[in-house]
């Protein structure tokens, strides 16, 4: 019978199984199990480093680690020093780059001073440079006055951008022409350009209005507006500066000038002229 039953396994290829033999998946269970325990382990101890603080601890001694090493190796702020100053103190500048003597110079971060530095009204742009081992430089290009820009009852100080500037200390920038106006400071550039072609003239406008936030209105220093066109201001102001410097207007009793007329200009007398004349018309008739 075992004869029989050796022939028939050998026909089909295959051998008889062998009893109490286990399965692959059952050999390596013991590993996997293992493994797996070994993860959790490694999961709940990070997770108690975290919460426990140690991993900030050991950080924040890593880096206290550094700058004692760069001390060591002198790489400290020892200098700053500061170009393009004009209107901003060097205390302010210094304020807000807020680097201080003996700090390690690779801690100390330029994008950031820099962002405040340009955050100030009279910055325009600044570039700061990390010189090792100790040498700070700051850059400063500062705004140029334009003019005064008076909104709501209040003055400011822009430039040509139409950036505001200051609030503070406007007496001493008196000289300049006030722009008045919700979108004047944008505009105003423009306008002032167009005007100091013609210098003689320009030297007598005090005040610009913004009508409409298409075109402009100038006082005079003298009393007398100037009502500016739409289109071709250029050459109505080139106009009117020919007629102040042949007929010289400016010398008679006008409170107003409207050049919006492209083929005329319109005169309007003061009142006492016009009362005047209108007495001399009277007489005459």
């Amino acid at each position: 019978m075992r004869a029989l039953m050796r022939r028939l396994i050998a026909r089909k290829g295959g051998r008889r199984p062998r009893k109490g033999r286990p399965e692959r998946w059952r050999r390596h269970l013991p590993l996997a199990v293992a493994l797996l325990g070994f993860s959790a382990g490694v999961a709940v101890g990070a997770w108690q480093l975290w919460h426990g603080g140690y991993v900030h601890r050991a950080t924040d001694g890593i880096a206290q680690w550094g700058q004692r090493q760069m001390v060591a190796a002198g790489l400290t702020v020892r200098h700053v020093f500061v170009t393009g100053r004009g209107e901003t103190s060097k205390a302010a500048v210094l304020k807000a780059v807020a680097v201080r003597t003996g700090q390690p110079i690779l801690s100390f971060d330029p994008a950031a001073a820099r962002d405040r530095l340009v955050a100030m009204g009279w910055i325009k742009s600044a570039r700061i440079e990390r010189r090792l081992p100790d040498t700070i430089i700051v850059h400063l290009r500062e705004r140029a006055p334009l003019a005064l820009w008076q909104y709501q009852g209040r003055h400011l100080l822009i430039d040509r951008e139409g950036a505001p500037i200051t609030r503070r200390n406007l007496g001493r920038f008196g000289h300049l022409p006030v722009v008045i106006g919700r979108d004047a400071p944008a505009h105003a550039a423009g306008l002032l350009d167009m005007l100091a072609a013609r210098p003689v003239l320009f030297a007598q406008v005090k005040a610009a209005v913004r009508v409409g936030s298409r075109r402009w209105n100038l006082r005079l220093k003298n009393g007398i507006e100037v009502n500016l066109p739409e289109h071709d201001a250029a050459a109505a102001w080139s106009r009117l500066a020919e007629l102040v410097a042949e007929k010289r207007i400016f010398e008679r009793d006008v409170a107003a000038i409207d050049l919006r007329l492209p083929d005329r200009l319109v005169v309007r007398m003061t009142p006492r002229a016009a009362a005047k004349k209108k007495r001399k018309n009277g007489k005459d008739t």
